[in-house]
């Protein structure tokens, strides 16, 4: 019998510097276990379903965090999701604050808006994965392997969500072009909902185009499914960045990593 309310995270792993997490800054990963979506293409499925992962204290957490602390910029949790994890992640987090000089970030699908607002004072970095355009209830509800009842429920919170979310120093929203979902001309319509929904701020504001790569993680009909083309996924960012006026446009693939689109003229 475990006691101690709040003290443990049900968490699927960690990796104490991971240069792909936080665009740009090393960062300590911390992947916290379930999720409330079932997105079809998800990478890290079985963590999402809580079948893999142990409880961890987190005096545990913190003093790995510390060991890892000159090697890194963040302190970064993402999942699953971790916000269905507030209590104890919120004392993770004002642990780690307290005693390192690490910023902090969190990666949600923004489906728990009251969440989100109580973590962003915490917080100098939030990504957000926008899985389809978020006008489109049914291809956000298949996108995410949801009903379209609960998208419908759900949709207006992702919503509230980002537009809290942009009061983070660095708010990075991306999007995973998942072959047979999502097309060119539906991320840049995400951008353009976007950059509408998104409140005059001072943050500093980037979208990620990211390659789908069927990773051991997949399962089901998308471990079978190939690689976004490297090539699909840089075109169709520099037509986001072509469209964009408010965000710095990245793209992420295996093959280059990280690159940032020049911004036209």
């Amino acid at each position: 019998m475990v006691s101690g309310e709040g003290e443990y995270l049900f968490v699927g792993g960690w990796r104490e510097v991971s240069l792909v997490d936080v665009l740009g800054y090393p960062s300590f990963t911390l992947w916290l276990g379930k999720c409330n979506l079932r997105c079809p293409w998800c990478s890290n499925y079985d963590l999402a379903m809580g079948r893999v992962g142990r409880r961890v204290r987190i005096s545990e957490i913190v003093k790995l965090v510390k060991e890892a602390e000159a090697f890194v910029d963040y302190f970064h949790v993402t999942g699953g999701e971790p916000t269905l994890q507030l209590k104890p992640l919120k004392k993770l987090l004002s642990q780690v604050k307290a005693e390192t000089g690490l910023l902090l970030s969190l990666d949600t699908n923004a489906t728990i808006p009251s969440a989100v607002e109580k973590l962003v004072p915490m917080l100098d970095h939030i990504a957000i994965d926008v899985k389809a355009p978020l006008s489109d209830l049914k291809k956000y509800a298949r996108a995410t392997g949801v009903s379209e009842r609960y998208m419908r429920y759900v949709l207006p919170k992702i919503k509230e969500s980002i537009v809290i979310a942009a009061a983070v120093p660095f708010l990075e929203l991306r999007t995973t072009l998942v072959p047979s979902l999502l097309s060119c001309a539906d991320v840049i319509r995400i951008v353009e909902e976007l950059e509408d929904l998104l409140p005059p701020v001072q943050s500093r504001l980037v979208y990620v185009v990211q390659q789908f790569i069927p990773y051991e993680g997949v399962k089901g009909l998308y471990s079978e499914a190939r690689a976004t083309p490297a090539e699909h996924v840089k075109r169709c960012a520099e037509e986001v960045a072509a469209h964009s006026t408010r965000f710095e446009v990245y793209y992420r693939t295996l093959e280059e990593g990280v690159q940032r689109c020049s911004t036209p003229g």
